[in-house]
């Protein structure tokens, strides 16, 4: 099974409770009993049977070694006498090697071995891999189910907080509930204020240090968003603006930008995003300081 969802889903969740009743000596229609030994096991994250496979010690890589002690691993009998499961958080991090050493694995699987691939971006994945198994997309709920369910969790702000945390999350309930704890929610709302501050002084590069932070990547889809959000302001389609609760900011990126060099902007943070994400050693303050240079430069043509 491929499962495709966005962070924040709960697919782990959902993969886990699977796995549970997979590995249930009695279970009860679609639950696991909770009380036989494989489930006690499962419980105490013990079972000798259930594999989490993750990226080597130090690396964001699953190397082709992992792959061969699986190998060696599935070969043998369940420990349990039932069935094996093999999960894989992210799919993601297989190396090209690794991936190929899993598709001779993946076509002739040993009895009663199941195997979960979750991933975030099926398009990165070996056609060949997807090929070989169930695909199924884990859908965000609707709006108005997610907002109900995170004023149940003694959420205290405002509903267009909680709708912008939301669509921030690409409609994600677990990601936007971490987004709107205290602490996060105001590193936000700093972020934001900051970005005000320093565009109306003309100041970018001293905002520097509100990018240049453990959670960039994350602050960079912050500032993506109001962007575009811009974009649809000056199309006059300003209610489908994710950032709902920064008119003011969204106002004066309007304002101070073109249509063109906001979406050029876009695409450069973007690429940036990509590039602190994914190449290693990569000198996160000299990138972010480079593209803020860019982009104030593409504000000064402008103006």
């Amino acid at each position: 099974m491929l499962l495709h969802a966005n962070a924040g889903m709960g697919s782990d969740s959902l993969i886990y409770a699977i796995s549970r009743w997979l590995m249930c000596q009695q279970p009860a229609g679609m639950k696991s009993c909770g009380s036989c030994h494989s489930c006690q096991l499962m419980l105490a994250g013990t079972h000798p049977d259930w594999h989490k496979i993750t990226a080597d010690k130090g690396k964001n890589t699953i190397g082709i070694e992992s792959i061969r002690c699986l190998t060696e691993f599935l070969v043998s009998h369940a420990q349990q006498g039932g069935a094996k499961v093999i999960w894989f958080p992210a799919v993601e991090a297989l190396t090209e090697a690794a991936s190929n050493a899993l598709l001779k694995t993946l076509e002739e699987p040993t009895d009663n071995t199941y195997f979960f691939l979750e991933c975030r971006d099926p398009a990165s994945l070996l056609a060949t891999l997807r090929s070989r198994c169930f695909y199924y997309y884990l859908s965000v709920p609707e709006c108005k189910t997610a907002i109900s369910w995170l004023q149940k969790q003694k959420i205290s702000l405002a509903q267009v907080d909680i709708e912008t945390a939301i669509k921030l999350n690409a409609g994600a309930p677990l990601a936007a509930l971490t987004l709107l704890q205290p602490e996060n929610w105001l590193k936000r709302k700093q972020f934001c204020q900051s970005l005000m501050q320093h565009l109306s002084t003309k100041t970018l590069l001293n905002w520097l240090p509100e990018l240049d932070q453990p959670d960039a990547a994350c602050r960079i889809s912050w500032l993506i968003s109001l962007l575009l959000d811009a974009v649809k302001y000056q199309q006059h389609a300003g209610n489908y603006c994710v950032n709902q609760d920064q008119s003011s900011l969204i106002t004066k990126l309007a304002t101070i930008n073109s249509v063109d060099i906001l979406l050029k902007s876009a695409t450069e943070w973007q690429n940036c995003r990509h590039q602190l994400m994914s190449v290693m050693g990569l000198n996160q303050e000299l990138r972010l300081t480079s593209q803020l240079i860019n982009w104030q430069n593409a504000l000064h043509y402008h103006n």
